[in-house]
């Protein structure tokens, strides 16, 4: 059987398709249909870009924060519990920056999850910190949540045209 390669996706189709098997391009519709899909196709292909862009974004974000962390380490005067949970979280920060590609979901999940811990407990023993420090706060939730939904986004175009 006799495969024809696809102008949108570049992957190969048996012949007897009237459209693609992985990105459904018509290869038997019209000049204005197939101009549509492939003018989709490559907008929606730029998710994939901005995903590898916001991981990116999101490791500087995360070196940012271990920065500050440690910059707070030698500023501020912790009791035992707050220099351990500082440390602690500074380092689970700090790999989770250097390993982001490996698997950025989860290591972008994880540092959010544990920021928004931290402020929830931060908020109920001293409800005065809610407010402290919000714009950075907000920069921090915001890049990481975005950075999420970004991924999401990639992967539910990866999986509707079989990029994987």
């Amino acid at each position: 059987m006799e495969n024809k390669s696809c102008p949108s996706c570049k992957k190969e189709s048996p012949s007897s398709y009237d459209s693609c098997s992985y990105c459904k391009f018509p290869f038997s519709g019209t000049e204005d249909e197939k101009s549509k899909h492939i003018g989709i196709f490559i907008s929606q292909r730029r998710l994939l870009d901005k995903s590898a862009e916001e991981i990116s974004k999101s490791k500087k974000l995360l070196y940012i924060i271990t920065a500050f962390n440690v910059l707070g380490l030698f500023l501020n005067n912790f009791d035992t519990l707050g220099l351990l949970i500082t440390i602690v979280s500074t380092a689970v920060i700090l790999l989770c920056a250097i390993f982001l590609e490996k698997n950025p979901k989860l290591l972008t999940i994880i540092p959010l999850g544990m920021i928004l811990f931290i402020y929830l407990i931060n908020f109920l023993v001293e409800p005065d910190t809610l407010l402290k420090g919000i714009m950075f706060k907000i920069l921090i939730i915001g890049g990481l949540s975005y950075n999420l939904y970004t991924l999401y986004e990639a992967d539910k175009f990866k999986k509707a045209n079989n990029l994987n």
